[in-house]
């Protein structure tokens, strides 16, 4: 209940137990005098099992191998299509990169270099953080698809799932798509 007291609070009300294969209401009412500003979201998960529908971008990982010993490199390819009937400008790619795993920037840096006078699929720019290679392309043409390739080296001996990648367009983030996560283990030396 919301009253004068925690009105500027932020109140979050969970409803457990309904029934997620039939409809269900939610009722909000305001005794009183002024206004109640309030968001309803809703959120639910797609086990990695179930192919989603056709998304306008897809994206897919491959890696050579998911099982490696410490200081060994992963090859591994980022496979990028659009499903659209247009070009998709401004085109982002996020590559997560696994916990305990170095992304060799040069792959990257060959590819800017290659596809610098291409008009679409140009990687423009790119950039590194410790969890993710932020891609930047110009475009990628209906019904294209562009290929990243780039190597992991593996730092110390761990278990552990890869981080999000994910494709998007710059202008219309939810036009995106998501890849499946691996399981990569790196046993010691």
């Amino acid at each position: 209940m919301l009253t004068a007291e925690n009105n500027d609070l932020l109140h979050q009300f969970v409803f457990k137990g309904l029934d997620n294969q039939a409809a269900n209401n939610v009722a909000i009412r305001f005794d009183g005098k002024g206004g109640l500003a309030y968001q309803v979201v809703g959120r639910y998960f797609v086990p990695w099992t179930e192919k989603p529908a056709k998304d306008a971008l897809s994206i897919d990982i491959a890696y050579d191998r998911t099982r490696l010993t410490q200081d060994d490199v992963a090859r591994a390819t980022a496979t990028v299509k659009n499903n659209l009937p247009k070009v998709a400008n401004m085109v982002m790619i996020d590559l997560g990169i696994p916990p305990g795993f170095d992304l060799l920037s040069e792959d990257l840096q060959a590819m800017l270099e290659k596809t610098a006078g291409q008009k679409g699929g140009r990687l423009e720019k790119f950039s590194l953080t410790s969890t993710q290679a932020i891609l930047y392309f110009d475009s990628i043409g209906a019904g294209s698809t562009v290929k990243v390739n780039f190597r992991l080296r593996a730092k110390y001996p761990i278990r552990a799932r890869t981080l999000q990648s994910r494709v998007y367009e710059y202008y219309d983030p939810e036009v995106n798509s998501i890849a499946r996560p691996v399981r990569m283990e790196v046993s010691k030396r």
